[in-house]
């Protein structure tokens, strides 16, 4: 009987499959997905677009932005609120934050931060009335207004031809001042933000005590862009998804869904306001 000795190949076949082994390992422990580290999304309190409830964050841009970042494959993320607009702008110039919520467009802000194309809000300025004077007040130029008493909040800035429209405009300290003195009767016509309006009325249990006049006093696109300064990976990519996931949900009706999630009736309304006129 006679022994086979094992040749040279044979006795390093060993070492090889160890050493080949061991290089894989070593590849997949250190390999790094495009988004590798904590995405970082910043914003102020302005329910119901985002705000905390019990350390949750909830709101409507809240439920956007996680619909995306889902879509993406994106789970390392948090959303953390500041408590003022300088500071929120501050940590993007710093680099602080990755993503801002809810920004409208300004040339200033271009230089520091980057726009997605899409807009996943428009956001309107209208006058609401008493729900029993929707027959009487009507709205298509500001002298429709002219017999009403209006009311406006100091430091709004509205619009300029608001300002310069001529109308007997009572000024108040206070935003929040404006829709329970239109409901006392005190005011016949208020401009007012109309989604946070809605929501709170929602709230509050007056949503049937309120109307409001079309078209809206301003309207304006907001946005959720990138910090130029984030080191966050790949944000070219990230934003050209983003606006394919956004065009997606206005389509499908994902968008509809959140919107009327913290809206009821009134999201549908909206969402046709904003996209079927």
């Amino acid at each position: 009987m006679t022994t086979k000795m094992p040749t040279a190949q044979n006795r390093n076949a060993p070492s090889w499959a160890f050493c080949l082994c061991a290089a894989v390992c070593l590849i997949l422990l250190t390999f790094k997905t495009p988004w590798a580290r904590t995405l970082i999304i910043e914003g102020l309190e302005e329910p119901p677009l985002k705000w905390l409830d019990y350390n949750t964050p909830r709101g409507i841009d809240v439920d956007i932005m996680t619909e995306v970042l889902d879509e993406l494959g994106i789970r390392d993320f948090t959303f953390r609120f500041v408590d003022s607009g300088r500071r929120l702008l501050h940590n993007a110039q710093q680099g602080e934050s990755d993503i801002i919520l809810t920004l409208s467009q300004n040339d200033e802000r271009a230089e520091y931060l980057e726009y997605p194309e899409e807009a996943h809000l428009l956001l309107d300025w209208r006058f609401a009335i008493r729900v029993e004077d929707v027959n009487r007040i009507r709205f298509s130029e500001f002298e429709d207004l002219a017999p009403y008493r209006i009311g406006a909040a100091a430091g709004y800035s509205y619009t300029r031809t608001f300002w310069e429209s001529g109308l007997d405009i009572e000024t108040v300290a206070r935003n929040d001042l404006l829709i329970p003195m239109l409901l006392e009767n005190r005011l016949d016509v208020v401009p007012v933000n109309y989604l946070s309006t809605v929501f709170d009325s929602i709230q509050s249990g007056k949503r049937k005590q309120l109307a409001f006049l079309y078209p809206p006093l301003r309207r304006a696109a907001y946005y959720n862009p990138f910090a130029h300064a984030s080191d966050y990976p790949d944000k070219a990519k990230f934003l050209k998804a983003y606006d394919k996931i956004i065009r997606d949900m206005r389509n499908d009706g994902r968008l509809l869904a959140i919107f009327e999630r913290y809206l009821g009736p009134d999201g549908l309304d909206w969402w046709q306001s904003q996209y079927s006129q």
